[in-house]
């Protein structure tokens, strides 16, 4: 099985420098970037995992139904509550139509034909909503921009932690070139206007769709990384990269991003984004806080009066 390159770096601006757009290695393929608070983690929401750390583990719903129609009928459901509770709160959402709810409102066990493969292009605006406020969906987030993947995957990272026993951040960089000879894989764009984060960020999705639904069907999660046609079908020789660095420079690369105009307040517009900022300056001052006190622990530990 073929898998993604791995590329380890040791400081904040090693990474950043590589990642930069004016970097030529970026010229040879069509790149977007993902950021992840682990290097341990792989490229699958959490609704489409299976055991712990998939959402609503524990639930009937999850623990007896491992059939693809159960599957796509657990993200149906998902979608049903969230834009019922929409439509409770008189609130618009980019591509819900009067068809659309119809559709949505059959009987949980019936499953249109027309949305086959799941998820089907009419509901991809409902579902970057839903994603944009925290609802579990099939999409992955993405961005064009290199340091905002960097970002994400320094401001997600926890900061308390043991350093030291920490697995590493990593950014992601996915070679989309000729993403339209993908068969499952789906790169996707909504209007800038479905978002103004999605918009702020550069931000897009990608979804592996499921192409068979049946209950006797069993359901495989897939992550994105262990998808053959992304590596076969593409243009240059590193389609898929994964980028890695301590977390312990964490801090650091979040103070290098804040320099470089990419912080909370320029990718969440509004007091959110702000408050989101300040939030991220106290964990890189907590960071910075671990990191030294780590620094001193070695250099305690190291420190022999006897030795001359």
């Amino acid at each position: 099985m073929l898998k993604p390159i791995e590329m380890p770096f040791d400081t904040a601006r090693k990474l950043l420098d590589y990642v930069s757009p004016l970097n030529t290695v970026w010229d040879e393929g069509r790149y977007i970037f993902r950021g992840q608070p682990s290097d341990l983690y792989k490229l699958i929401p959490s609704v489409c995992r299976n055991g712990e750390g998939s959402f609503a583990y524990g639930s009937p719903t999850r623990a007896f139904d491992k059939s693809s129609s159960g599957q796509v009928g657990f993200e149906l459901d998902i979608l049903r509550r969230f834009l019922e509770g929409c439509d409770r709160s008189g609130l618009v959402v980019p591509g819900y139509s009067e068809q659309v709810k119809r559709k949505l409102s059959d009987h949980p066990f019936f499953f249109p034909e027309s949305f086959l493969p799941w998820p089907p292009e009419q509901l991809y605006e409902i579902m970057a909503v839903a994603q944009h406020y925290d609802v579990p969906t099939r999409l992955l987030d993405w961005t064009e921009r290199s340091f905002v993947a960097c970002y994400f995957a320094a401001a997600s990272a926890n900061f308390e932690l043991d350093t030291m026993n920490m697995p590493k951040i990593a950014v992601w960089a996915l070679d989309t070139t000729y993403h339209d000879s993908w068969k499952t894989v789906k790169i996707i764009r909504t209007p800038g206007g479905t978002s103004r984060n999605q918009a702020a960020q550069s931000g897009l999705f990608t979804t592996h769709n499921v192409t068979r639904y049946g209950i006797h069907d069993e359901y495989q999660s897939e992550a994105l990384d262990e998808v053959g046609e992304i590596y076969s079908r593409a243009r240059s020789l590193r389609p898929l990269i994964k980028m890695t660095l301590p977390v312990s420079e964490a801090p650091e690369l979040l103070g290098l991003c804040s320099k470089l105009g990419v912080d909370g307040a320029t990718l969440f517009p509004g007091h959110h984004g702000v408050a989101k900022m300040v939030r991220d300056w106290a964990n890189i001052e907590v960071g910075v806080r671990h990191s030294q006190s780590a620094i001193d622990d070695c250099n305690s530990d190291s420190y022999d009066p006897d030795f001359n």
